[in-house]
Formats: structure tokens, sequence, C-alpha cells
């Protein structure tokens, strides 16, 4: 019994423990669940925010590619239709006349592999360059399969048409174009065509840099006509932007590398490996948060710089005729090429016309195979290449009998980096004024050439400038030859100063310069070129010799298309315009066009007056409401200058902003809005209203000046203003020239606690990396992103995708011009914080938006201006 009562405790006992343990078991496994379950919901969490990252920037690269895609291809086809241009007054008399304008254009633009004339009834007449393509000439295209449909469509459209892509002769992807041309009373006078190759042209505006993050594809259908390859391969995060070409559709394709991601947001595998520790749940979600782990990945792109280190270069032709008959895998690369090309290519198509010693490529070949067939174990020489790109690359050859194929040579091409600068050296001395260092003649006629291409395929506006030192004559005679070359080296120094970067600057003879100026947005912007000039060279130069000289110019101005279309025309009358300047007594330049001269003097009257409304404060602010898009509410306005000139008009910045940039009153005028801003804000506050920040748009130059930050701090403080009431808008174009030094400048800005707005996002090509790392509050779209969504499928727009990442990354969302109804519903749809537009409100008078504004009760009222209205953080 006494057994009995002892085993029924232990019995107990035992048992309570296996109820204890199943409960531990019970209560683990519902914790590990749990935290199994809240791991996997962060990790879900994180990679749908990461992927929504990762295609959102895939989007936006594939959007910009695709833009930039479509333009060079444009201005590749506007050098076809310029060319033809030249044949207005009649067809070339003859293949000498054609030869003469055809073959050094064909030699100018690597993408460009052959020009010819075809004739009105379809047979090709003219072909440049003529190596390779004599079997083509008198061929009639009319019943071409791919030509012949090709070209029916151009005649009949009277406009430029092209093939799908193929094969080229010359080896590679390409495509072939018609441009019809018209003479002076529209009839057809023939048709020139041009072979393009794809990777020669595209390789030019799709650089490494742009796609270091991703894979990009360029395809037409699913013939892959470009790729860069990256590390993204997950066809997942892939996005797909179509590109219209001459009403062809192309495809670009971008992967986003998912690496990418763990620079902008936590890492997913990080969360799924810590979250199975429950206990240290909460630790591991703050280490994920603030221990982002930034990586970078090295991309390759395979185009060659003419100063590249390149490895050998092996392949093998046919002794009789030097066709091409094998390559290594990397030479098949560098030159573009498939197996199948093989038999349509010489070894001497794979170089430029002429060598190095001036002998022709093909006539050195098959004096090199004859060598060889007659018993010469190995030849070396220099020899050029020419890449996919069109790069020329100085190699040392070496070419012997193949070991493996009795009827074949063996090549080797090992490069030589001091050969190809040499070459280079004498390629610059060729397009260049060795004095000053400034393009001559030949290079100005090429640019001019490219520029009116480009002005005409995308309708803008440029100009051609000629410049004559009326008095270098008698400083040569008086001063010696030293003094002369001393001063045109100045010269060109201060021409350089008043051009920008993508604009030309010319030497012509010894006292005559030109200018190229392109992309202007009105003939003004001649005359400011024009102005610069005179201003730059009104300056007394100081010489070594302790001399002075003063200098006296003339300036003629001719415009495209308004004075010319022609390059050729447009420079005669640049000429004929400077001669006029000449005999002017009122002003050292001259327009071609006389009423623009009227014109002119209409601006200088606008400087005139504009000096006098800084000097008397005859400017105002509107002020444009920003809303809330869910709800409406006010979150802010943006200041919107307006100018009363002496009619008594109100002027816009598009009127004047310009003028007063150049001549420096755009820094007393912003002193001026941010006094009257700070002002206008104090006046809310003692009026009993709830302030909310006023955004202030800055120039270029108002960006980096070191004294804008301080006057914004002492006149806030002035008026007991929190300095994050005020914002600064900066357009992503001005962010992006200069990143890095824009960057600080940010910071600057921050640190004073100053509100900050990218605006225009979406015009151009922002990097992600500078738009994470940028310290805004808020990214403001770009119209024409925001109107092309109107027009575009869903599944097509930017639109959400660029909402998207800007939310991603912490950034409220503005859109701006919003005017109807629909509109607000697309952004409804897509999630964008605020906007701006007529539809709920025009620019208001400073009196008019106080019936926006929320009054404030009670004691409430003295500090309502103190801190930024609610939902608006302090910086």
């Amino acid at each position: 019994m006494e057994e009995e009562e002892h085993k029924q405790p232990d019995e107990n006992s035992t048992t309570q423990t296996s109820r204890l343990k199943k409960r531990a078991l019970a209560a683990g496994f519902l914790t590990a669940v749990f935290f199994a379950s809240v791991t996997f919901f962060f990790w879900q969490s994180f990679e749908n925010n990461r992927r929504t990252i990762l295609l959102s920037a895939a989007q936006i690269t594939a959007t910009s590619i695709a833009q930039q895609v479509s333009q060079i291809v444009t201005s590749n086809l506007a050098v076809l239709e310029n060319f033809a241009d030249n044949w207005q007054e009649g067809p070339p008399k003859d293949e000498r006349a054609y030869l003469s304008i055809a073959t050094p254009l064909q030699s100018r633009f690597p993408a460009l592999q052959a020009i010819n004339w075809i004739s009105p009834n379809y047979i090709i007449l003219y072909v440049a360059p003529i190596k390779g393509n004599v079997p083509a000439i008198g061929a009639d295209l009319k019943r071409h399969p791919v030509a012949g449909p090709v070209l029916d469509i151009a005649l009949d459209q009277r406009r430029t048409q092209i093939t799908p892509t193929l094969e080229l002769l010359q080896g590679g992807r390409g495509f072939a174009a018609y441009s019809p041309v018209l003479g002076r009373d529209g009839e057809i006078l023939g048709v020139i065509n041009g072979a393009f190759r794809i990777r020669s042209m595209l390789a030019s505006v799709i650089n490494s840099e742009q796609v270091e993050d991703y894979t990009v594809r360029v395809r037409e259908g699913d013939t892959v006509l470009f790729e860069v390859r990256g590390e993204g391969d997950n066809e997942q995060l892939q996005r797909t932007v179509p590109v219209e070409i001459v009403g062809r559709q192309w495809l670009v394709d971008v992967i986003a590398d998912p690496k990418l991601a763990t620079q902008h947001t936590a890492n997913p595998e990080l969360v799924l490996l810590f979250g199975t520790i429950g206990t240290a749940l909460f630790t591991i979600l703050i280490f994920m948060l603030t221990n982002r782990q930034k990586t970078s990945s090295r991309r390759t792109m395979h185009h060659i710089n003419a100063g590249d280190d390149i490895n050998d270069l092996a392949l093998s032709i046919t002794k009789l005729d030097g066709h091409l008959k094998s390559m290594s895998a990397e030479t098949a690369e560098f030159f573009d090429l498939r197996e199948e090309d093989y038999g349509f290519i010489r070894f001497y198509n794979l170089a430029p016309e002429f060598q190095s010693d001036g002998s022709a490529s093909r006539r050195s070949q098959e004096k090199m195979l004859l060598a060889i067939n007659r018993g010469e174990e190995e030849l070396r020489r220099e020899w050029i290449v020419r890449s996919a790109e069109g790069v020329h690359v100085v190699c040392n050859l070496a070419m012997k009998p193949s070991l493996s194929n009795p009827d074949c040579v063996d090549i080797t091409l090992h490069h030589n980096p001091a050969a190809n600068a040499s070459v280079n050296r004498l390629r610059y001395l060729a397009t260049h004024d060795p004095l000053t260092g400034l393009p001559n003649h030949a290079l100005f006629e090429d640019r001019l050439n490219q520029a009116v291409a480009h002005a005409k395929r995308y309708e803008k506006l440029l100009s051609v400038l000629v410049v004559d030192i009326d008095n270098f004559r008698a400083i040569n005679d008086r001063f010696g030859a030293d003094v002369g070359d001393e001063t045109l080296r100045t010269i060109s120094g201060r021409l350089r100063a008043t051009v920008r970067e993508k604009d030309t600057c010319a030497r012509f003879s010894g006292d005559m310069f030109a200018i190229i100026a392109t992309d202007l947005s009105e003939a003004e912007g001649a005359a400011l070129v024009a102005e610069r000039v005179v201003e730059a060279m009104s300056q007394p130069i100081q010489t070594t010799t302790g001399e002075e000289i003063r200098l006296h110019v003339s300036v003629g101005v001719a415009l495209y298309p308004n004075d010319a279309r022609a390059p050729s025309q447009l420079l005669a009358n640049a000429d004929a315009a400077m001669y006029r300047a000449q005999k002017s007594a009122e002003s050292s330049y001259c327009f071609f066009v006389e009423t623009m001269n009227n014109v002119m003097h209409a601006r200088l009257s606008m400087e005139t007056q504009l000096r006098r409304a800084v000097d008397e404060k005859r400017f105002v602010l509107e002020y444009q409401p920003r809303y809330r898009t869910s709800d409406r509410s006010l979150t802010g306005f943006e200041a919107l200058l307006r100018w009363i000139d002496d009619s008594g008009k109100r002027r816009l910045p598009p009127d004047f902003i310009a003028v007063a940039d150049r001549t420096g009153l755009l820094s007393p005028l912003g002193q001026w809005i941010i006094e009257t801003v700070c002002k206008q804000l104090s006046a809310w506050r003692a009026e009993g209203y709830v302030p909310v920040p006023i955004a202030l748009n800055v120039s270029s130059r108002q960006f980096i000046q070191a004294d804008l930050i301080k006057n914004i701090i002492d006149l806030t403080a002035e008026h007991e203003i929190d300095a994050a009431m005020i914002e600064i808008e900066v357009s992503e174009d001005i962010a992006m020239r200069e990143p890095e030094r824009a960057l600080g400048q940010f910071y600057r800005f921050a640190e004073a606690g100053i509100g900050l707005t990218l605006d225009h996002f979406g015009a151009g090509n922002t990097s992600l990396r500078y738009l994470k790392r940028f310290p805004v509050q808020r990214i403001k779209l770009s119209k024409s992103l925001f109107s092309l969504a109107l027009d575009e499928q869903p599944e097509n727009s930017i639109l959400q995708p660029a909402i998207r990442l800007c939310k991603s990354l912490n950034r409220k969302v503005v859109a701006v011009g919003v005017e109807t109804e629909e509109q607000l519903a697309v952004l409804q749809a897509a999630d964008c914080d605020e906007m701006q537009g007529f539809l709920l409100s025009a620019p208001l008078d400073a009196r008019d938006t106080a019936e926006l504004l929320t009054l404030q009760k009670g004691p409430a009222r003295k500090k309502a201006a103190a801190k930024p209205a609610p939902d608006e953080p302090s910086q």
C-alpha cells in the first residue's frame, strides 16, 4: 500500500511534467509560428518594396533610353535628309560630283555604311564608298522584295522611310533608309539611300555609366539589335518600352540588377535570416532598417575607344581573295560579326579606306596575299582596323600561312597604343587650328552639317555667327607677328568663354572666327551670343610686352531656318551680315534679315525698362496654391514673379527672366522676392491665419550663390519666421549638371532648415543614386511626364512607376498643370500626394490668399507662423 502511495505521487509528477512539456512545446511551436509569420510578413513586405523600386527604376530607365534611341536614329536620318537638300537644284552631273560630297559625309558618320543615289525609276546610279559596292550600280530596286515596297511608300509620301532591320553586306545588323530628293518646284529628282549599322549608332548614346545597374537590350520583334549585358538576368525585373522609328516599332528592354535594390532598401534575405530568431525580432528589425548594405556591381560594355588596351585579335582569311574564313570570339565581338557574315566580307572591309601610310587598304591586302602566295613565310606591318563602333585602332599585323588549312592565311593584330597616339595627333592637326586649338574650317563645316541636320529633325532654331577683328592687320603691322599670335590666342580664349560647351567656336583665317549656337528657343538667344562676343572683345588686351591693345569686332548673324536651310548658304548669309555690320554706325553686330535688327533694338529697350523697374520695385508676386490630392486641402503656395512694364501690362518670367539673368538683375530681384515672401508670411500670422510654406524657384546661377542661404536665414529671423516656411525649388536639369556639387548645396540648405523640392522630375535623366541622396522633401513631376500619361495606355504609362519610385524613397510627389477632373482622377489613381493647377485655383494676388488659409483662434495665433502647418515637417 505504501509502495502504491509512493508511486502515485511519482505518476502525478510525471504526468504534470509531461503536460508542462507539451504546453512548452505548444507554446514554443506557437511562438515559432508567430515569429515565422511575422518574419515572413516583413520579408514579403521588404521584397515587395524592393521589387517596386527595381521595376520603377527599370521603367524610367527604359523610357529614357527609348527617347535617346529615337533621337539618335532620327538624327542620323536627318543627316541623310540634309544631304538630299544639297541636290535641290538638280541631280549630280556625274559620279565624281556625287562622290565629292558623299564620300566625306560617309566617312564622318560611323553608323552610315553606304550612301547611294537612286533614280526616280528605282535604278542605283551612284554608290559611296565605291569599294565593295560596285556590283550594286545599275541594280533595279523596283521588284526588290524589301527595298521596292519601301521605295514606293517613300516616293508616294515624299518623306523618308526605312526597311525592317537586316544583315548588312558590310557586316552587322542595320537598316536601309530612303529619302526622296525634291526639286525647287516639288518634283522628285531622285532618292538618297543610306545603309546604317545599328550597333555603331546606339553605342554612342547607350553608355556604360548610364546603364551601370541594368541589362539593356534593343530589339525588333525577337531579333536583338543591340545589347549591353549586366548582372540583371531576372526577366521578372524587366520593363519594356516601345520606340516608334519611322513607322516601325523597336523595343527597349531594361532588366534591373537585384543588387541595385540593396542600395535603396532593406535586404529581404537578411530579414528572412535574422527573423528566425524570435527573441531578437525587434533588434533585427532595427538592424535591418539602420544597417542597409550598399553594394556595387561592375558592368562591361563592349565598345572600344582608341586609347583602350585591346587584346590581340586573331582571324583567318582565304589566300585567294581575302574573304573571312574564321575568327576568335573576341575578334568577332570587336567587329560585331557572325559566322554567316564571313562569306560576304573581305579582310580590307574591316579597315578604313586608307592606311596610315596613305595606301589603299584593298590594294595593301592584295599585295600581302600576293607575297604569301609567292612563298613569304610571314609578313609584318602597321595596320589600322575599324571597330564595330567606327573607332580606328592602330595594330601591329602579323600574317603567315595557316598550319591547319593550306588555303588560308592566319592574321594576328596586336594593339599599338603609341601609334594610336600619333594617328590621333595627326587627325587633331587636320581638324584644328594649330595656333589657337580651335576647330578649323573643315571641322566647322562638319559640325554645321550635323547641327543643321539636328535642327531640321527636331524643328530647332540655330544661329551661325561670323566674327571679324576689324583692326587686326594694323595690330600685326604695329606690334609684330609674335604679339599678333598672342592676341589671337587671347581672342580665342575669350570667344570660348562666350559660348556653351555644346556650341562650336572656330577660326577660319587670320582675323576671322565663326560660332555655331544650337538649340535656341528664340532669335534673341543669338543676339545674346553676339552681345557677349562684342562685350568680351571690347575689353583691352594686355600683352606680355606691356602693350595695351583695344579691338573692334563686327559680327554677322544668320538663323536656321529663317535665313537659310542649307549649311553653306547659312554660313554665306552670316558672312554677308558681318560685312553689313562693318558698315553700320549703330551696332557692332547685324542680322542677315533687317527686321531682326529691329527686334533686337526692341529687346535693348526692354533691358532699359527692366533696369528701371528693379530700381522702382515695379514687380508683384502671385501665389499658386498647392493642394493635397486626396482631400483638396491647402498644403502650400508657389511664389510667381510678375513684372509691371511701362505700359502697365503684367509680364510673365519667360518674357524677361533671361534678360534679368544676363544683366545681373536677378540677384537684387531674388533678394526682393525673399523679403516679400517673409513679409507675407508675417502678415498672415499677424492677421491670425495659419501660414503654409511658400516655394521659390531659383535659377542655376542663384542656386550656387553663397549668400542665398544667408539671405534666407537673415530675413526669416528678422520677421520671426521659421526657415522651413521657405521652400526652394531646383529643377532636375540644374541638379544633374554637376550632381556632386548640387548635393553639397542641397545639404547646406537642409542644415539651415530650408525646405527643398526637386522640380521637373522626368524631363531629364536623374540617377537613382542621386535621387535617393538628394535631401529633398518633394519631387515635382515634369508636365510632359504628366501629359503623356493621359495619352498612353495604363500599362505603358511611366507616371505610376515614377510616382511609386519617389514614394518608395519617402518623397512627396507633386503634379503641376492639373486643369481637368480627368487629370485629377489619373493622379488619384496613381496615389500622387499633391497637385497644382487651374482646376482648383489660378495664381492669386496676396490679398486673395487669405480665403484659402485657416483662421487660428486664441493664443495659438501668436505662434502660428513659428512652425510649419500640419503635415509639413520641419527640416
